[in-house]
């Protein structure tokens, strides 16, 4: 019965990946128009300083990368305890690993002379936790020693992986032979009679009680 609720709570960990990926692509869709607009009104200031900066001497590059020193990841990270370890990342450790297995054929990097290649554990890492927190990438670029475009880069990578060799194992719509086994499995991992799965959550805003208003607020502050 442990292995059997243990597949089940992966099952579930993978779909809320799944359905933040979603909500994030809806997100990141909604901000594009605004970012093409903005890109618009940069062009004219850009022109006139791109010119005065090529007329000018450029400056030799003294360093590959900008030096940085949190390392929150390699060190914290590990010492923590499962349950910090969800409240981090929204999956289990043990889904944790399964991610990584997953996305180390594609994500896997080979260190150079120039720089060391950042790890499988910690691109996943970088991109569960964009999912669940919706950091912005220069957050997430200093709480794991990374670049603002490395962070992006890693996250749009994980994405792609995720959905193109997870979403038909994961993502589908039981038989009608399985109703049965999945309703009660659910119900073994969450509570929830009478329930399939859950795709997302909807948030409803209330006038809380004065006495702990403080307890009402959502993750989005509100």
């Amino acid at each position: 019965m442990s292995d059997e609720v243990e597949d089940v709570k992966k099952w579930c960990d993978i779909a809320l990946v799944m359905a933040s990926i979603g909500s994030m692509d809806i997100e990141i869709e909604a901000t594009r128009a605004n970012v093409r607009a903005i890109r618009h009104r940069l062009v004219a200031n850009s022109v006139a300083l791109n010119a005065r900066t090529l007329s000018s001497r450029r400056a030799s590059r003294r360093v590959w990368a900008y030096p940085r020193f949190s390392h929150w990841f390699e060190d914290t990270l590990p010492n923590l305890g499962g349950q910090n370890l969800r409240q981090s990342f929204r999956v289990s450790r043990t889904t944790f690993k399964y991610l990584v297995a997953v996305c180390t054929p594609v994500m896997q990097r080979e260190s150079t002379n120039m720089r060391e290649a950042v790890s499988v554990q910690k691109g996943v890492a970088v991109a569960l936790y964009k999912l669940c927190s919706s950091a912005e990438d220069r957050t997430l670029a200093n709480l794991f020693d990374l670049r603002r475009s490395t962070v992006n880069t890693i996250y749009r990578e994980f994405c792609d992986i995720v959905v193109e060799a997870l979403e038909d194992q994961w993502v589908r719509m039981p038989a009608a032979d399985e109703m049965t086994n999945h309703i009660r499995e659910f119900y073994a991992v969450t509570g929830f009679p009478q329930a399939v799965g859950a795709l997302d959550g909807c948030h409803f805003p209330v006038s809380p009680p004065k006495e702990n208003a403080i307890n009402y607020y959502n993750y989005k502050g509100w």
